[in-house]
């Protein structure tokens, strides 16, 4: 079975800043001709780097809570639509894909793109607490 997700690149940041991580990752989306959702999400102010009008950001911890800890697909409830892509990327224990009862899981570093549609996600059982990751919501 043909993983459910795209590896568009392999990334490892120059400084380990959020606001780094961001700005190089958005840039790369940009330079793919990937456009920004245009849907706004008001939880992405929480996070340690943000940028709403671009739909990403980054993330140094994982959340205490069981947010994002069960199969799912982003809009669910309601935040945005659930037609759209993903791109993700984690320096360890990226994010899993669940396609009927098989699971994929992306190599750390490596940044992947997603059909909201196509699979479930979930952050890892086995994420630790301390890791980066990166997410933007693209057009489809």
């Amino acid at each position: 079975m043909r993983k459910p997700y795209q590896v568009i690149t392999v990334y490892h940041p120059t400084l380990w800043k959020c606001w780094k991580i961001g700005r190089d990752l958005t840039t790369l989306t940009r330079r793919l001709g990937l456009i920004p959702l245009t849907a706004s999400d008001s939880r992405y102010e929480k996070a340690p780097w943000s940028d709403s009008r671009l739909h990403a950001h980054v993330r140094r911890r994982t959340l205490r809570t069981d947010d994002a800890a069960q199969w799912h697909q982003d809009g669910d409830y309601g935040h945005v639509p659930m037609n759209h892509g993903i791109v993700l990327w984690s320096n360890t224990t990226p994010t899993e894909f669940r396609v009927g009862t098989v699971i994929y899981q992306p190599k750390p570093f490596e940044v992947v793109l997603v059909n909201n549609l196509s699979c479930y996600h979930r952050r890892p059982p086995n994420a630790p607490r301390q890791r980066y990751i990166f997410r933007q919501r693209v057009e489809v």
